[in-house]
């Protein structure tokens, strides 16, 4: 092969490869130019589907709620015409405010007159369930519990269960002492009895429907409790622990029978009693004290729920 025929080889091969270079440039170049074009076209697609979509969504959403009108309007009585005639009025019962009934047993003691001091500052009606004592200083606390408007109830005379529970005449013995004691001390018969533990005590010899009986045959009415303070059966409650106890308690019913102690070896119930009080009031609960127009919150016949 001559030089000549050489060169003119390579010449032609060179001559190839840029056109092969130059077609692979001018390809990116296309492709460079057109890729915005593509992607420009894509969106424009997208973008029309979601337009789509939201014009979908937001037909079946004013379906929904046209219906959902239709169906209010529909539900909706027709007002009733004016009457001319003069209305009626009528007492209103509102059923729906809480009743809370605050009660003390055992007095009366050291304990009493402070309790009847926080009541009395607060402007509150309380309920003390007393035992019998004939000494010149209980007698003076009964009478104070009369005289500044709280209820005065029975919880026996002795306090002594088996003795109390041995039969029903010892029972309806009991009974009377300690609405003699009362009467003659404060002029009031009293209409309250709460039995020692309970009308759900298990410490009688008897059923305690019998004692129940000697209660209805003297026209006397039980109460037990629905809510109970924690110090009761808790010795070492604090007093942030008696007021949430208390208060969860008073939260449950309707009506809320508390059951506190006024003893002295119960100091928590003086210390925590005017967190309680003012808690009541704070959620608009009536702080009332035991009457006949009460729903009573009796164990024996199944009523702890009473107003729940």
């Amino acid at each position: 092969m001559t030089g000549n025929t050489v060169h003119a080889a390579e010449a032609a091969y060179r001559k190839k490869r840029v056109k092969r270079i130059k077609k692979i440039i001018v390809g990116t170049a296309i492709v460079l130019l057109l890729l915005p074009t593509i992607m420009c076209l894509f969106l424009l697609v997208k973008v029309h589907s979601l337009e789509k979509q939201i014009e979908t969504i937001t037909k079946v959403s004013d379906s929904g709620v046209v219906k959902a009108q239709e169906k209010e309007v529909k539900t909706t009585k027709a007002p009733k015409k004016a009457s001319t005639a003069e209305p009626t009025i009528k007492p209103t019962d509102d059923t729906t405010t809480k009743k809370v009934y605050l009660t003390f047993d055992d007095g009366p003691g050291s304990q009493t007159g402070k309790i009847l001091d926080i009541l009395k500052k607060n402007h509150v009606k309380a309920t003390f369930f007393v035992t019998g004592k004939e000494d010149a200083s209980s007698k003076k606390i009964y009478q104070r519990i009369v005289k500044e408007g709280h209820t005065l109830a029975m919880h026996s005379y002795s306090h002594i269960q088996d003795v109390i529970y041995d039969s029903k005449e010892a029972f309806e013995k009991d009974l009377k002492q300690i609405n003699r004691c009362l009467y003659e001390a404060t002029g009031v018969h009293t209409k309250f009895y709460r039995f020692p533990g309970g009308s759900s005590t298990q410490n009688t010899s008897l059923s305690i429907q019998n004692f129940i009986d000697v209660l209805k045959k003297n026209h006397y009415l039980y109460l037990d409790w629905n809510v109970i303070s924690p110090d009761i059966n808790n010795a070492n409650a604090t007093k942030e622990q008696v007021v949430t106890g208390v208060m969860q308690g008073v939260d449950a019913y309707d009506t809320a029978v508390v059951l506190m102690y006024d003893v002295a070896d119960k100091p928590m119930t003086v210390k925590a009693l005017p967190s309680i009080i003012k808690q009541i009031k704070a959620k608009n609960y009536e702080l009332l004290p035991v009457d006949e127009s009460m729903i009573l919150i009796q164990h024996n016949n199944g009523n702890q729920e009473e107003g729940k």
